[in-house]
């Protein structure tokens, strides 16, 4: 089973000067747990988690824009890559979710992601 198989199709992004408030806002109305950041020509520059958020929010940042905050290291995949492989990458970055990008290399826009949820849906229909 390869990664497209299981991926949700289609990401939740924001631009790298929305305000964490608007991003939680977001989150909130698509119901994920990580939104990916992109710059000006929509590639992936970052990405937030519900984890960011919170942290945000203890700190009195939600106004704070998303590239003050994002993570810049990204861990991404192709879709044509083995479930398996794309949990032991998500096991050796310590992430919970994987974005994955167009199969051209040349390109760095999300297609999908796919995360440790997914995974345990997909385990508990009982495919491996």
């Amino acid at each position: 089973m390869l990664v497209r198989d299981v991926m949700h199709r289609g990401v939740v992004t924001c631009p790298m000067d929305m305000t964490l408030r608007e991003v939680a806002r977001r989150m909130a109305r698509a119901r994920c747990s990580a939104v990916v950041v992109l710059d000006a020509a929509g590639e992936v520059a970052g990405i937030l988690s519900c984890e960011d958020i919170a942290r945000a929010f203890v700190e009195d940042r939600l106004d704070t824009r998303a590239e003050e905050v994002m993570k810049t290291d990204v861990v991404t995949i192709v879709p044509d890559i083995p479930i398996k492989t794309a949990v032991q990458l998500m096991l050796d970055h310590g992430v919970q979710q994987l974005v994955i990008l167009h199969a051209r290399p040349s390109v760095a826009r999300p297609v999908g992601m796919i995360s440790v949820e997914d995974v345990i849906r997909h385990i508990a229909g009982g495919e491996e």
